[in-house]
This record gives C-alpha cells, sequence and structure tokens, in this order.
C-alpha cells in the first residue's frame, strides 16, 4: 500500500512539474506516437437549459410538476459527432502534434463512418475502421452539469467478432504491432466491450508485444446500470490487460464510488481528498492496474507505485463547452503516459487538457495548453481563455 498521499492546494505547490509539463509541451521535435482508439460511437444532440439554468433548480420543479406536465425554454445547438472514444482521440492528436497517427476502431457507421464522423475527424484521425452504427444521447447542457438521455441499442452491435469480420485479423495485427498505445473507452455503454479488450491484450501477447508494456488506457464511463455480474467480472478483464501491458484505468468520482462498492474499497462515498485517495489506493490492488487515476470536478488524483498525487485543476464554472472534458483529461493523461511523466506532471497535463477543452471548446492544442498554464500559475485564468 501506497505511503501517504503528497496532496497539493495550488500551482505554487507542484514543484518541477509545472516546468516539465511546459517543456514538453514546447518540443516540437518530440517523436511522432502511433494511438489505436475504440470503440463507441455517438451523435449527440445538443439542447442548452435557459430556465432554469442550473440541474440544482431543475430537479426540485420536474418533482413538482409530475403528474401535470411542464415546458422548460431550451436552445438547440444542433448535432456533432460524439462518443468518448472519438473525443478522446481527437484530443491525444492535438496534444501529440500532426505528425503522431491515430486509427479508430469503432461505431460510426455500419458500413462507412457516416458523415457527421468523416467530416469532424478529418485532420484528427488518419484511418477510420467501422463496423457498427452509432448511439445517439440528447444533451441538456445546465451550468452545473448535463443530463444525457442515451438511445444506447446500437451499442450492442460492437463486438469482437464484428470488428474482425469487417476488419480482418490481419489488418489488426499489423495495427497493434506498430501502435504505441492502446485507448479503450466506455465500457458502461458497450456490453461487449469487455471481451474486446481482453482480445486486445492477447493479441498483444500472441504477437511478443506484452513485454513492451505500451500504456492501455481505459475510461469505464457511466456504468450504473450494468449487472451486478459484468461489474465483478470486470477484475478479471482488468488484470488481463494489466499482464499484458501498462494498464491505466480513468475514472471519475461517481465511477470511482460504483466500483469501490463493488471492489469493498475504502473511501466509497466520500469527497474529501485523503478519503479519495484510500479509494484510489484500494483499486488500484484491486485491479492490478498500474495506475488509477480518479479524477473530480475541480481536480484530479494518481495511485501509482511511486505514490499517491492529488492535484487541483483549474475549474471553469462557466465552460464553453463542458461535453467531453473527461476525454480531453483522458487524452492528457494518456499523452502523458506516452511522454513518461509520473504523479504531479502526469496529473498537470491532465487536468490542463481539460481545462483548455471546456474554456475553448476546442481540441487542446500545445499552445492553448501553454497559456493555460501560465495563466493559472499566476493567478490570472479566467473562466474563459479569452486572447
Amino acid at each position: 500500500m501506497n505511503e501517504s498521499p503528497r496532496i497539493h492546494e495550488s500551482p505554487a505547490d507542484f514543484g518541477e512539474a509545472l516546468a516539465e509539463v511546459e517543456s514538453i509541451l514546447a518540443d516540437s521535435s518530440r517523436p511522432p506516437r502511433r494511438a489505436l482508439v475504440g470503440f463507441d460511437g455517438f451523435i449527440d444532440t445538443f439542447i442548452e437549459m435557459e430556465e432554469p439554468a442550473s440541474m440544482a433548480e431543475f430537479g426540485p420543479q420536474v418533482e413538482k410538476a409530475a403528474g401535470i406536465s411542464t415546458s422548460f425554454p431550451v436552445r438547440h445547438e444542433g448535432d456533432r459527432f460524439g462518443g468518448n472514444g472519438p473525443l478522446l482521440a481527437c484530443g491525444l492528436r492535438a496534444l501529440l502534434g500532426s505528425s503522431s497517427h491515430l486509427t479508430y476502431y469503432g461505431g460510426l457507421g455500419r458500413q462507412e463512418p457516416l458523415p457527421v464522423f468523416a467530416e469532424a475527424l478529418d485532420g484528427w484521425v488518419d484511418r477510420i475502421h467501422s463496423f457498427a452504427d452509432p448511439a445517439h444521447s440528447d444533451c441538456l447542457q445546465f451550468r452545473d452539469g448535463k443530463i444525457m438521455l442515451s438511445d444506447l441499442r446500437n451499442c450492442a452491435e460492437v463486438t469482437w467478432e464484428a470488428l474482425l469480420a469487417r476488419v480482418g485479423e490481419g489488418t489488426l495485427d499489423e495495427d497493434l504491432a506498430t501502435t504505441d498505445c492502446i485507448a479503450a473507452v466506455n465500457w458502461g455503454k458497450l456490453p461487449h466491450a469487455g471481451r474486446i479488450w481482453e482480445q486486445l491484450a492477447h493479441r498483444l501477447e500472441a504477437l511478443d508485444r506484452a513485454g513492451d508494456r505500451i500504456p492501455f488506457f481505459m475510461d469505464l464511463a457511466e456504468f450504473s446500470f450494468r449487472a451486478e455480474e459484468d461489474k465483478r467480472g470486470l477484475q478479471d478483464t482488468l488484470r488481463t490487460i494489466a499482464a499484458r501491458s501498462t494498464a491505466i484505468l480513468s475514472l471519475n468520482l461517481k465511477e470511482a464510488w460504483q466500483l469501490g462498492e463493488v471492489a469493498g474499497a475504502r473511501g466509497v462515498g466520500e469527497r474529501e481528498r485523503p478519503a479519495v485517495a484510500r479509494l484510489a489506493d484500494d483499486l488500484r490492488a484491486w485491479s492490478a492496474v498500474d495506475r488509477l487515476v480518479i479524477h473530480p470536478n475541480d481536480g484530479a488524483l494518481v495511485s501509482e507505485a511511486a505514490g499517491t498525487v492529488s492535484l487541483p485543476g483549474p475549474l471553469s464554472r462557466d465552460p464553453v463547452r463542458s461535453v467531453g472534458a473527461g476525454d480531453n483529461f483522458g487524452a492528457g493523461i494518456l499523452a502523458g503516459a506516452l511522454h513518461g511523466l509520473h504523479g504531479e506532471a502526469l496529473l498537470l497535463l491532465g487536468v490542463l487538457a481539460s481545462g483548455t477543452f471546456v474554456r475553448t471548446g476546442e481540441f487542446p492544442q500545445p499552445e492553448a495548453v501553454t497559456r493555460v498554464l501560465r495563466r493559472w500559475r499566476e493567478g490570472t485564468l479566467g473562466d474563459r481563455l479569452e486572447d
């Protein structure tokens, strides 16, 4: 078990991590990386709530209207490409640079990517292998959070068998033989994701790549509606992957609590950072992953062999865009792992990537991330990143 966690309160406490991250962001000569990302796909319809503008006010009004109905003024903002995987892929490409190569596997269209994905991913993803239709979500955006209303029926079509039938073992093995990392997300909504993840780990071993210990990043996403049997079986999936890669599991605080209930971990339901650190340590031991990351809205924490670290984040109370914040955080964590970062520096790149995305509505290019870093350090960072 780890020693007492290092809990930081402000950027002034981060020490050498600030200079380390700033140096990486400024280094245009860093080597190109290859990434394999998957496996979900969503078309998101965005609806901005006007009145009430907060979830705290919305809930009681809905309850009061039970049995008699009600209506609320909103602004429809149209459809966008979505899904944890596509959003993470774009954030990762922004951080790694144009010389990197990203391949996406997932449900973006049964025969080929639908136009909403093909157009949005152009320039961010180099190659797409699409083998199922996307799911659909209506996103109600509030000042203090969001409500996702998701039609998940197509998620059941994202299977290992469908992937192989569409792509073939040869193409998949070529990608696995050359990739520098794997990002596999949204176990919660893809009922067959666990089998895909496990098979990828087994293929790494068959290709003699298990010894390379490439980063295998995982984000479960919301999984409260998964069967209890699935949740208990997740331990075997995570341990299978951890035996063949450098396994990184990222959870938001709610997901960490849910998994903690399955694992019998300490700190379930607690928000204080020492308690969240205990939760992270217990979950890392239970899952056998190399790094267990928890990201509440106001910061992040990592449990790893070198110790447990907790940082605040550059919280924005008036974000330009909130959907995708966690995915861009994950992109920052994975990019940091590819650069060999640990502890404070690893978390710093994650919270900066997310903090940049929510302030600009754009994927975190190094120049913008550097501006957020410097203004946060100076105490001049606002809720939006103005030029």
